[in-house]
């Protein structure tokens, strides 16, 4: 599989790089360090993203997250316009509180989508012609040498995202605690996975204080213990399974040591695992 890196592709001051494309065969699955968005300009395609399949066609818009394993296989006459950026160029330029919701919805995770949220942004008529003249518009700058170049494309690419957020944007007051309490649920279910605080932000696009203040203030407690404590839930659970070693427990709940394991089931238990696990043969006798 290949793997593109921003690195190598991404050298612009502007922080993206655009192009316009014509595919006829099927494309290789790849994955990069890079945020992508994919507007379909003409044609139909099958697109994958992380083993989920869907057709695509003019006026779609599809947001590639970082790391996600995508491909395109064409249908019939198949154009797009692909631009990759950093998501830095979110974070500096885009990103506030008033819309800090709807870039979480757009960005969130590919697994937390529920099925029937995984197909892309539609476009059409009148407003798909606007977000077109907007990406030609970007793509026409990065490929001049014209005075203000970088300001217009930064200008250009605020616009382009501040549309599919309006597109994101629900009609529900609680939308906001929906997209929290999917996320909670995503952790909740996969402890296991890498939940540090660094790593979601940056999956996220939020500066990393930033996301720990706002999940503070919607759990009540900070990102670390959230996880924490989804952790040891897990835990409990795995300890009343005698055929599992402390350590295999430990690791199964997302823990990267058995010293950290044991301190954080300690605080939280009031016990050791080995000493919860005694009691509860205790009383099973």
């Amino acid at each position: 599989m290949k793997e593109y890196r921003s690195s190598n592709l991404i050298s612009d001051p502007s922080g993206i790089h655009v192009f316009f494309c014509r595919c006829s065969k099927n494309e290789d699955s790849h994955v990069h360090d890079f945020s992508e968005i994919v507007y379909v300009c003409s044609g139909r395609a099958r697109q994958t993203v992380n083993d989920w399949e869907y057709e695509v066609c003019r006026g779609d818009l599809i947001f590639i997250n970082v790391g996600s394993v995508h491909r395109f296989s064409p249908i019939e006459d198949f154009s797009y316009v692909n631009l990759c950026f950093d998501p830095r160029v979110i974070v500096d330029r885009v990103l506030t509180e008033e819309n800090a919701f709807a870039v979480l919805q757009l960005t969130a995770f590919d697994e937390l989508r529920r099925e029937n949220d995984e197909h892309p942004v539609c476009f059409s008529g009148e407003e798909a012609r606007r977000v077109e003249d907007v990406l030609f518009g970007i793509l026409g700058e990065y490929s001049s040498h014209r005075a203000f170049r970088s300001t217009v494309i930064e200008s250009l690419m605020n616009v382009l995202l501040v549309t599919i957020l309006r597109k994101l944007v629900p009609d529900s007051a609680d939308a906001p605690n929906d997209v929290f309490r999917e996320l909670s649920e995503f952790i909740r279910t996969n402890p296991g996975e890498n939940h540090s605080l660094v790593s979601i932000a940056k999956k996220c696009f939020y500066n990393p204080s930033y996301f720990s203040r706002v999940f503070k203030e919607k759990f009540g407690v900070s990102f670390t213990e959230y996880v924490n404590r989804c952790r040891i839930d897990r835990a409990v659970v795995l300890l009343g399974d005698p055929a599992l070693s402390v350590d295999a427990v430990a690791d199964a709940s997302g823990f990267g040591s058995r010293s950290s394991f044991y301190r954080v089931f300690t605080r939280l238990v009031g016990m050791t695992p080995s000493e919860w696990r005694q009691r509860e043969r205790e009383k099973n006798k």
